[in-house]
């Protein structure tokens, strides 16, 4: 059986992150974005699904920073993964919360879904919403690696120089999204009605 230990590494930390919404001067924008995180692991359950199965709870604590000053934070992910443990392939699914430093207040909630690899590495995509008005959304493919001693994590959106030249692409908007009116100009359509997060 290989070495399991380094495969709770999902996080989605993908991160993402995200701010204040977006400046009052600007209604709405579509943005590319890049930005880098790194996080500890802080707790930790496991237990086997079958004998070559095993789903881990995790919850991992750190900061992300952006080429966009609103996306940056205190990071937690809190991760659920089931890690093939003969062959070190896996799945990874979770939530995203971004705080401001200081003060803890909530500046972004995400959930990512991602690829356990067997090197250690994971790939994923993670997409969530600020939360001050108004709010804007981030969509971000993600990647990682996990220290296999420490068990803590670092990964980069928006980029993807862990593996070669090429970029996943991650942006964030608020384009024709009714949402973010405050209740101003109503959007009529096919009757189908997003709420708020």
């Amino acid at each position: 059986m290989r070495r399991s230990s380094w495969l709770v590494a999902p996080i989605a930390v993908g991160s993402l992150a995200a701010g204040i919404a977006v400046a009052g001067t600007q209604s709405s924008e579509t943005t590319p974005v890049r930005g880098t995180f790194q996080a500890d692991l802080v707790q930790q359950k496991e237990r086997a699904c079958d004998p070559s199965h095993s789903q881990f709870r995790v919850r991992f604590e750190g900061t992300q920073t952006s080429t966009d000053p609103r996306l940056t934070g205190d990071l937690e992910a809190k991760v659920r993964s089931v890690i093939n443990t003969e062959t070190g392939w896996g799945r990874t699914a979770g939530t995203v919360t971004v705080r401001e430093p200081g003060s803890g207040r909530p500046k972004f909630h995400g959930r990512f879904v991602g690829v356990l690899e067997p090197d250690g590495g994971t790939e994923g995509f993670l997409d969530g919403r600020t939360v001050v008005r108004p709010k804007v959304a981030l969509l971000a493919n993600f990647n990682l690696q996990q220290n296999p001693q420490t068990l803590a994590i670092a990964g980069e959106f928006g980029t993807d120089t862990q593996t070669g030249p090429s970029q996943d692409p991650a942006i964030i908007t608020n384009a024709c999204d009714h949402r973010n009116h405050d209740g101003h100009g109503h959007h009529r359509g096919n009757g189908r009605h997003d709420r708020d997060d």
